[in-house]
């Protein structure tokens, strides 16, 4: 029998549409939905891997619990009832010896649902989610709010006369969304800048590339400002009307002449004056968001400020073919993430208690409290909420020295969900101590992860296609159906925590018994239901310009904050200043005569995902070995050829790659592939799948002082390196 079904993709953060092709109730084959509003039946390489995830003979098909010690792979299948008991009793126990706050969360990107964890962590007690929001995404959603209220999620690319690529590779991390609609806007006539350390696919047919040396886009930013003021190519209206902070904006970039951002950024005085005025004369012009610029420690924060009032004083906000962040029409009346969060039940003493809020208040609550206020004095509807973007989390430096230490309280137990801490977080060593001195550790994943592999207990997760999903952004909100039953005993994520909670004393706020009745009830505004949604494919919002004219923006003073205040009343630079990375040339050069190469880690590359689609064959073939890319030069000084095994080291540790000889990137730099693990190998100690032969983040450090000084942002680029090729004997040196 055969039989073709709606569903959607989700292994990477777009909900792409596809159909199911099944025989005999199996999918046999995946392709695009060309009735889908938005994909249009394209779906990339991940896409098309789907069938193979779904079915992989390593997938976690029930729930287990540890019964050897941590990490000697022993294991006992048991039932999610009997799991969940066990994990609720065990939670209640710690919870009362030390304090709700002893519980601890780590995540990644989007792969479930976010909410339901906030609720349950607001629910328990505890103010200790962490991950990776620290260098993605979420230091440009919680600056931008703090500057004119809203972050961008809709540049208009298509209709834009200009599109700078800054930070943004993404016919890589984006195929399916943003890449088609750069190419759209350059047939258009657009002009494309691109800001790169590497000569990207964009980079090659963009009409100015800019291959900046890594860490010190916020120079070039500053410059960027300055020329524009000087030559006075800012929106005079906008700026005297709709800003605060101008004139001492203006007197902060006074020093960033074209000579000096070229001496600090290795870009020519004569590029810097042709992208800047590139940029500001060909409007409404567009900078959409960019990972690069998020993880670069010291300078990260700051980036996404001078990003910000980049786009503020030039007019692009709120306009067509512009920088969008108001939402549209019917989509602002339907509850988002942070109607169901609950962040106003977890009591005030315990947001107190918030590991690393000291520290880097602007990130947690303190921050996200007046960002929130803020945003409040707009009509509900009008913007996303920023509770929305989970801006009001942990350090994960600061949860893993408490889990070590105990210090400045216990840290016992910790839940992972969409996340493997391992390869995401940087300084491996101290992240695996912290996970092997947990009491009680517990794990939902696709597969037995190295990370998976030090839990206790640990549960199968659900694939996307096997539970339903709403795609909500400020433009639309799509329905992402199930397309098949759950296999063995896979659940999502809403089960897992629903289940926790109801075995906590939790019952009442979790009325609703699946998912999609959550959906009903999230589209209850709008006069649907979940299933009208998914007949219907989504709604649409008209989209209304230049609303800050009737309502103004979400800050403290109503206007786009060039000087923030909110940085201001939390000790940090109300005004961008470029800080030069901690391991770089410059400031560390006699470091940089034994690591004499500039290393960047964290560039994607298709079909892989961050570390996810490893045990996947066709992905493998394509990609068998993690890759370090020189440039022919420096290749020819080290004695490395194509294919070599390479160690590759910084002051904090040693890793090995296979050599890629490539003139993509500056002879003084070098490229490694993140996130490399090995599912064939030993799932147990001492190998735990190769995590520690290939994983880039053993070579990040997160000391403070390579953190972003607002909210802790740590580097995964803009270091130094020494790169020699491998010599028998010397291949344990990453141990």
């Amino acid at each position: 029998m055969k039989e073709i079904r709606r569903s959607y993709c989700g292994l990477c953060h777009p909900r792409c549409g596809t159909l199911l092709h099944l025989e005999n109730g199996k999918v046999v084959k995946v392709t695009g939905d060309p009735d889908h509003p938005i994909t249009r039946g394209v779906i990339c390489e991940r896409g098309r891997l789907m069938q193979d995830h779904l079915y992989h003979p390593q997938r976690l098909n029930y729930p287990f619990k540890r019964v050897g010690k941590k990490g000697e792979g022993r294991w006992q299948q048991i039932s999610w009832d009997q799991a969940l008991d066990e994990v609720a009793q065990n939670l209640s126990e710690l919870r009362d010896k030390h304090g709700a706050e002893t519980l601890t969360f780590t995540h990644g990107t989007k792969r479930t649902y976010h909410w339901d964890c906030r609720r349950f962590f607001n629910l328990f007690g505890s103010p200790n989610t962490c991950g990776v929001n620290t260098i993605c995404m979420c230091p440009s959603y919680a600056t931008e709010f703090a500057t004119y209220g809203g972050m961008i999620m809709g540049s208009e690319v298509p209709a834009a006369k200009c599109v700078v690529l800054w930070g943004c590779n993404a016919s890589q991390s984006s195929p399916v969304g943003l890449y088609p609609k750069i190419v759209a806007a350059r047939k258009n006539g657009a002009k494309v800048i691109v800001v790169d350390p590497r000569r990207t696919k964009e980079a090659e047919k963009a009409d100015v590339w800019l291959q900046i040396r890594p860490g010190t886009d916020l120079a070039l930013m500053l410059g960027w400002i300055r020329l524009i003021i000087a030559e006075d190519l800012y929106d005079r209206e906008f700026v005297s009307q709709w800003t605060v902070g101008f004139e001492e904006l203006k007197e902060a970039v006074e020093p960033y002449t074209p000579e000096k951002v070229a001496e600090i950024t290795s870009v020519p005085a004569g590029l810097v004056t042709e992208s800047a005025r590139m940029y500001a004369t060909n409007g409404p012009a567009v900078i959409p968001f960019g990972l690069g610029l998020d993880k670069q420690g010291v300078n990260s924060t700051q980036c996404a400020r001078g990003r910000a009032i980049i786009r503020a004083i030039t007019g692009n906000l709120e306009i067509p073919g512009g920088e969008v962040f108001s939402l549209a029409g019917e989509v602002g009346k339907i509850r988002d993430t942070g109607y169901f969060e609950l962040n106003d039940m977890l009591p005030e003493s315990q947001k107190a208690k918030q590991l690393g809020v000291d520290q880097y208040p602007f990130f947690g609550f303190p921050g996200w409290e007046k960002n929130s206020a803020a945003n409040k004095r707009l009509p509900e509807g009008y913007m996303a909420a920023p509770e929305a973007w989970h801006s009001n989390l942990a350090h994960a430096r600061e949860v893993m020295n408490a889990i070590i230490t105990g210090k400045p309280y216990p840290v016992t137990a910790a839940i992972t969900l969409a996340n493997n801490p391992l390869l995401a977080l940087p300084n491996t060593k101290r992240v695996f101590e912290a996970l092997q001195a947990l009491e009680l550790y517990v794990v939902v994943d696709y597969y037995m992860t190295p990370s998976a592999a030090l839990a206790d207990y640990v549960f199968p997760a659900a694939s996307t296609v096997e539970t339903s999903e709403i795609w909500l952004t400020g433009r639309f909100c799509m329905a992402c159906p199930q397309g098949v039953e759950p296999m063995y005993e896979r659940r999502n994520s809403y089960d897992f925590y629903r289940g926790l909670g109801m075995r906590l004393g939790q019952e009442e706020y979790w009325p609703w018994e699946t998912i999609e009745d959550v959906y009903d009830h999230s589209l209850e505004p709008v006069g649907l239901t979940f299933k009208q949604l998914a007949d219907q494919y989504g709604v649409f919002g008209e989209m209304e310009y230049r609303r800050y004219e009737q309502f103004g923006f979400g800050t403290p003073s109503g206007k786009v904050e060039l000087k923030s205040s909110i940085f201001e009343e939390l000790g940090a630079d109300p005004l961008p200043q470029y800080r030069e990375p901690v391991w770089s040339p410059v400031s560390s050069p006699e470091l940089a005569e034994e690591y004499p190469l500039i290393l960047i880690t964290g560039s994607r590359f298709m079909p892989m995902y961050h570390s996810e689609q490893r045990q996947i064959e066709k992905a493998r073939k394509k990609i068998p070995d993690p890759l370090v890319s020189i440039h022919p030069e420096t290749a020819e000084n080290l004695g490395l050829s194509e294919g070599d095994w390479a160690m590759i080291s910084t002051p904090l540790g040693s890793i090995r790659q296979r050599v890629k000889i490539s003139d993509v990137m500056h002879p003084k730099m070098v490229d490694i592939q993140h996130s490399w693990w090995f599912p064939e190998r030993e799932p147990k100690l001492p190998e735990l799948f190769g995590v520690f032969e290939s994983n880039a983040n053993i070579l990040c450090p997160d000391d403070p002082e390579f953190c972003s000084p607002e909210i802790g942002s740590w580097p995964h680029s803009a270091l130094l390196c020494r790169v020699e090729k491998e010599v028998e004997g010397r291949k344990s040196a990453h141990k």
